[in-house]
C-alpha cells in the first residue's frame, strides 16, 4: 500500500478510544473502585490483585487472537472482525465494573474487560506493519502516539472531573451516578472510534496462496521466545522493562499524591492535572520525534527520552511541593510523547507482514504483562513501607524503582540492529 492510500486517521482512531478507556481506568477509576471496596491499609494489595487478574487474562488472549487473525479469511479482512466483536463484547462489563458492590465481582468484570478488549486489541496491533510502507512507519507511529496522548488527556479529564472528592463537575449527583456516567462515556468512545477504524480501514479479504498458509499450529501460540527474530526479541524485552517502570509510577500516582504529598480527597483532580500537563507537553515531543523517526535512529531517540525520564524521576522523588510535581510532569511529558512516537515504529520495522498479528501481539504483551508484575511488586512493598515508616513513605520509595527500570530498558536495546529502509526486508531481518 502506498503512502497516498494510507488513511492514517482511520488506522489510528481505535487507539484513541482504547487510550481514553485505559487512561480513565488505570489512573483513577480502578483506584476509585478500590477505595470504595478495600480496607484503607490494604489498598495497595487489593489494587495489585485487581490489575494482575485482568492483565494476566489479557496476555493469554492476545497470544491466541494474534495468530488466529493472521490466518483469518473473513470477508472483512484479517483484523477488522476481531476489532468489531471484541469491542462490542467489552461494553457491558465496563458498565458492570462501575456499579458492582463486591470486590470479587469487580475482579470478574475487569477480567472480562481485559479478555474481550484484547481480543480486539491484539490483532489491531498489526495494522501498521500490515498497511503502512516501512519508510512511513515513523509517521504512522506518531499518529498512534498522538492518539495515546489525546486519549490519555480525555480519559483523565473524564475520570478526574467526575470521580474526585469533591468532583469538579456534577457535584450534586450521587457518586454511583457519576460512576455510571464515566462508564457510559467510555462505552461511547470505544464504539465511535471502533466504527471509524472498521469502516475506514478498507481491509481486503485475505486469500492464502496455499491451504497450509492458513493452518494453525500449536507452536504459533506457545513459541514466544522469538529465536527467529533476535532483534525484535530485544525490542520486546526492552519494552517490557520500560513498562515495568511506567506502570509502577502510573498505578500508584494517585496514592502518592493522596498520602505522600498530602492532597487527600483532591488527589484524583491533581492526578488528572499532572497527567494533563504531561500530555500537553507530550504533543510537542510526539511531533518532533515523529518528524525525525523516519530520518534517524529510533534507538537514539529512545535513549534521549529515557535519559530525560530518569531526570524527571529524580525530581519527582525529591518533590515536597505541588509546584515541583507539576513542573516535573511537564518535562516528563516531552520525553513520554517522543517515546510514544517511535515505540510502535521500531517494532513494526522488524516483523514480517505475513505474521504481523502474532508478533505484534507478543510486542503488545510487553505493555500488558507489566500491569501484572509491576503492581504485584510495588503494591505490597508500598504497603509494608507505609506500615514501617508512616503512611505515604512507601509510595515515595516505590517510585525509585521507575528510573531503575528505565535505565535497564535502554541497556537492553543495545544489541538491536535497526532495519535500513530501502535495504533490509523483513526476510533479511529474520536471517539477522
Amino acid at each position: 500500500m502506498t503512502q497516498s492510500r494510507v488513511n492514517y486517521w482511520a488506522i489510528s482512531a481505535f487507539w484513541l478510544g482504547v487510550s481514553v478507556h485505559w487512561a480513565a481506568f488505570l489512573t483513577i477509576a480502578m483506584q476509585a473502585r478500590v477505595n470504595d471496596l478495600a480496607p484503607p491499609d490494604q489498598r495497595g494489595v487489593y489494587l495489585a490483585w485487581l490489575a494482575a487478574a485482568g492483565a494476566l487474562i489479557s496476555t493469554i488472549i492476545e497470544l491466541i487472537a494474534g495468530p488466529i487473525s493472521d490466518r483469518s479469511t473473513a470477508r472483512m479482512g484479517r483484523r477488522r472482525p476481531f476489532i468489531l466483536w471484541g469491542t462490542l463484547l467489552t461494553l457491558p462489563f465496563i458498565l458492570l465494573f462501575m456499579t458492582t458492590q463486591s470486590f470479587a465481582l469487580l475482579i470478574l468484570h475487569f477480567v472480562a474487560i481485559q479478555l474481550f478488549l484484547n481480543w480486539a486489541n491484539g490483532p489491531y496491533q498489526a495494522v501498521i506493519p500490515d498497511y503502512v510502507p516501512p519508510e512511513r512507519h515513523g509517521l504512522a507511529s506518531a499518529y498512534m502516539g498522538m492518539m495515546t496522548l489525546i486519549g490519555t488527556l480525555l480519559g483523565l479529564a473524564l475520570a478526574g472531573a467526575l470521580l474526585g472528592e469533591p468532583p469538579l463537575i456534577l457535584g450534586d449527583f450521587p457518586r454511583t451516578m457519576r460512576l455510571q456516567i464515566v462508564g457510559w462515556t467510555l462505552v461511547g468512545f470505544l464504539v465511535v472510534t471502533m466504527l471509524w477504524t472498521v469502516l475506514g480501514m478498507r481491509e481486503p479479504q485475505w486469500q492464502p496462496k496455499h491451504p497450509d498458509e492458513k493452518r494453525l499450529r500449536l507452536s504459533l501460540f506457545v513459541n514466544i521466545l522469538l529465536n527467529e527474530l533476535p532483534n525484535f526479541r530485544w525490542v520486546v524485552v526492552s519494552r517490557f522493562v520500560f513498562n515495568m517502570g511506567f506502570f509502577t509510577a502510573l498505578f500508584f500516582l494517585e496514592f502518592y499524591l493522596r498520602d505522600t504529598i498530602g492532597l487527600k480527597g483532591a488527589a484524583p483532580q491533581h492526578t488528572f492535572g499532572f497527567m494533563a500537563t504531561a500530555t500537553l507537553t507530550g504533543v510537542l515531543g510526539n511531533w518532533l520525534a515523529g518528524m525525525l523517526a523516519d530520518r534517524m535512529s529510533k534507538k537514539q531517540i529512545i535513549y534521549y527520552c529515557i535519559g530525560l525520564m530518569c531526570i524527571c524521576a529524580g525530581l519527582f522523588l525529591s518533590a515536597q511541593r505541588l509546584t515541583v510535581v507539576y513542573l516535573t510532569g511537564a518535562l516528563f511529558g516531552v520525553a513520554w510523547g517522543a517515546y510514544a512516537a517511535v515505540d510502535w515504529a521500531l517494532a513494526s520495522n522488524l516483523v514480517p507482514t505475513s505474521e504481523s498479528g502474532r508478533y505484534m501481539a507478543i510486542w503488545h504483551i510487553a505493555m500488558t504483562m507489566p500491569q501484572v508484575v509491576a503492581p504485584l511488586i510495588a503494591g505490597p512493598l508500598g504497603d509494608w513501607l507505609n506500615a514501617q515508616y508512616g503512611m505515604g513513605a512507601g509510595w515515595r520509595w516505590i517510585f525509585l524503582l521507575a528510573p531503575i527500570y528505565f535505565l535497564a530498558s535502554a541497556w537492553l536495546l543495545k544489541p538491536v540492529q535497526e532495519r535500513r529502509l530501502g535495504g533490509l526486508t523483513a526476510s533479511d531481518t529474520l536471517r539477522s
